[in-house]
């Protein structure tokens, strides 16, 4: 990671203290939600995809998105029930957001990867929660909505934070923290 100014690790770092609560409230929800309803338990699973996509699409350079991810999670991590776990999941998201833009070697950033990565992340999720909350001893319309919630989640948290970067790069904000080829007009 060349030229990484202070200035954007405390963006990052922001936006992942604001993760980080979001995933410490989301911990007790979703607890909550995983006991009395774990069919559709997934459905809070996205929000954890939420801050590294925003930074990724915010500041198009690479490894933010791992970086604002793990600071959510070490963040997070005093607060939940999982202690500790909080940070490796968050690690564990990093890494799979950062996959597409290291295949491009992060020269693309366009939404359809965000969609293409968030969607193999959730297909992960999916296989690993199916495991764990005994997937096959539902019926079939129980076994439907566990699988959708945790492959629908991921993906839709990602665009909505596509989206509320484009909102904010619009209102000026994290353009000139971009690599000096990503600020120019897009095309």
């Amino acid at each position: 990671m060349r030229n990484v100014s202070t200035r954007l690790l405390m963006s990052c770092a922001a936006i992942g203290v604001a993760g980080g609560v979001v995933f410490t409230v989301n911990a007790y929800i979703g607890g909550a939600v995983s006991n009395l309803l774990p069919l559709v338990y997934g459905l809070t699973i996205g929000l954890y995809f939420i801050p590294g996509a925003l930074a990724q699409a915010l500041f198009r350079r690479p490894w933010v998105g791992l970086i604002t991810s793990a600071l959510a999670g070490l963040v997070a991590s005093p607060f939940q029930p999982i202690a500790f776990g909080a940070f490796l999941i968050g690690v564990g998201i990093g890494i799979l957001q950062e996959l597409p833009f290291l295949i491009t070697r992060f020269r693309r950033w366009s939404a359809w990867l965000f969609l293409v990565g968030s969607t193999f992340a959730g297909l992960i999720m999916t296989a690993a929660a199916f495991r764990i909350l005994d997937g096959g001893g539902y019926d079939a319309l129980g076994t439907v909505l566990l699988i959708g919630s945790f492959l629908v989640s991921p993906p839709l948290c990602t665009m909505l934070a596509v989206w509320l970067a484009k909102q904010l790069e619009r209102a000026g904000i994290g353009r000139d923290l971009r690599l000096a080829e990503d600020r120019r007009a897009p095309r």
